[in-house]
């Protein structure tokens, strides 16, 4: 079967911004507790459907109850539903272990599994995400049962295939749910570690564990009994409710990051996020970025450790490259080096109120320049309208901010057709970086990170994206309990939750 191409939808990238978390253990005895372990969610979910969700708060639920072929571990690509695994620039045939099986009881074969994979890019599904796993140029699944191995196969080359694979959006879903598809929106039908117990829409989730799940990643120790996720949209709120014990695990940001630190009863856990905040000009016609000399002279007014302190209170830490050095494949390119000069135009500035403080100085900065400039802040819903369709500003601090660590999904925002056609949203057309991209997905190993190595400097130097900050989430957590970080540091990785 030949899947369709699938449309990408730049919400749910831009959502992953609003941070969420992870944590850290696995399958064996342990002690437990009959209170809950209850994990913040910033907001609520707009979806449970791994295909359809948009946000970073569906994905932290999808990858509670289901399952992937494989995951991310340290910026690798690890075991989890395949045990082993063999992959050319367009194929990937992975070997699934024995013993998986759906909440149903069902168990989980290589038939089922391509079943899920082909739903994923059938053209009626309309996933918005499709093109992140799999390319834009259609791919076939097949499954042996026998030899249990299930294989894709892309249309083109696409070395980010199984890197894809490990995204949320491919986690697989049951029999049960592909033949009620329009019940996954609430109705979770997987094989992963927690069945959902109980929902209350915008308040909490209450998940628990199943008894003998022990197809997931490696860990240490039994998953906790039962999970909750609430939903709390106030960071000082969930300050407070992590110093009172309301909480357990939390994302805590701005004004408040100084007082739970110094709260002894908690623990920080911190990642650089995979992607970066970048200043970005329009480059449709008639656009003063339209010009090189014009995205060069301003690029060079804009300091990014200023934008740092602004944005981020200091706590990310100055961009060497469009991806952090989690990313395999990252390579520190620095813009080129050009004078300052007094540039006379008329710019629009795009923002986000959830980091006014640094789109405010960015306002300023480029006032400094010469430039006229007027500041338009948004929530993070309508910036995604301005960026994706009505295309009116000029310029912006765009936090590109990929769930997995990959170059692969820039290629989507920064080539290719204009919306409302595309998800170019800043009109670029940068050949070099278009060559060497597809370079990069038609080779693998060390060739495959010099092509991607000549991208990144081709689209910096050339001052199409000027990379400025990494942030660093920060999650802290509470005494007793253990947590790490996923997602580039946006949700928490239900595999490594665990009581101490």
């Amino acid at each position: 079967m030949t899947m369709a191409r699938s449309s990408l939808h730049p919400l749910g990238i831009l959502l992953a911004v609003a941070i969420a978390l992870t944590a850290c253990a696995g399958p064996g005895g342990g002690m437990q507790s009959s209170r809950d372990l209850v994990v913040r969610l910033n907001s609520d979910w707009d979806s449970l459907d791994p295909a359809k969700t948009r946000t970073t708060y569906g994905y932290q639920l999808v990858t509670t109850l289901y399952d992937r072929l494989v995951t991310v571990a340290d910026g690798k690509v690890v075991p989890y539903l395949a045990e082993s695994w063999t992959q050319t620039p367009d194929t990937v045939r992975l070997t699934l272990r024995r013993g998986a099986r759906c909440a149903s009881g069902t168990e989980l074969t290589p038939t089922m599994v391509a079943a899920s994979l082909r739903r994923l890019g059938a053209k009626e599904t309309a996933a918005p995400y499709a093109s992140l796993v799999f390319g834009g140029s259609g791919y076939t699944v097949t499954a042996d049962d026998a030899a249990r191995t299930v294989t894709v196969r892309t249309g083109r080359p696409y070395s980010d295939l199984l890197m894809g694979l490990a995204q949320p959006m491919a986690s697989i879903i049951c029999p049960e749910g592909l033949r009620a598809a329009d019940t996954l929106a609430a109705t979770p039908a997987g094989s992963g570690p927690y069945t959902l117990a109980a929902s209350t829409r915008g308040a909490s989730y209450r998940l628990t564990a199943r008894p003998g799940y022990t197809w997931g990643p490696e860990r240490e120790g039994s998953y906790p009994d039962a999970v909750t996720f609430k939903v709390v949209q106030n960071d000082s709120t969930a300050a407070n409710m992590l110093a009172a014990g309301d909480l357990d695990v939390s994302w805590v940001g701005g004004p408040d990051l100084a007082r739970v630190r110094a709260n002894p009863a908690v623990k920080p856990v911190s990642q650089l996020i995979y992607g970066s905040f970048m200043l970005v000009f329009n480059q449709a016609k008639g656009r003063p970025g339209a010009d090189p000399a014009v995205r060069r002279a301003l690029a060079v007014a804009v300091s990014a450790q200023s934008f740092n302190e602004a944005a981020f209170f200091g706590e990310g830490e100055p961009a060497g490259s469009v991806v952090s050095e989690e990313v395999p494949c990252h390579r520190v390119v620095r813009p080129p080096a050009a004078a300052a000069a007094t540039v006379d135009v008329d710019l629009k500035l795009v923002g986000s109120t959830d980091y006014a403080a640094g789109y405010e100085y960015v306002l300023e900065a480029l006032r400094k320049a010469g430039a006229s400039v007027r500041l338009q802040l948004v929530e993070l819903n309508s910036f995604a309208e301005v960026m994706f369709t009505s295309g009116d500003w000029d310029v912006t601090v765009y936090p590109f901010t990929p769930l997995a660590p990959s170059l692969g999904a820039l290629g989507m925002f920064v080539t290719g057709a204009a919306p409302p056609d595309g998800a170019n949203f800043a009109s670029i057309g940068n050949k070099a970086f278009e060559a060497s991209v597809a370079k990069a997905q038609a080779s693998l190993g060390e060739e495959r990170c010099r092509h991607w190595g000549d991208a990144q400097r081709a689209i910096v130097e050339n001052a199409d994206v000027v990379p400025l900050v990494h942030s660093k989430p920060y999650w802290f957590v509470r005494d007793g309990f253990a947590a790490g970080l996923a997602g580039g540091g946006t949700m928490v990785d239900p595999h490594e939750l665990a009581r101490r």
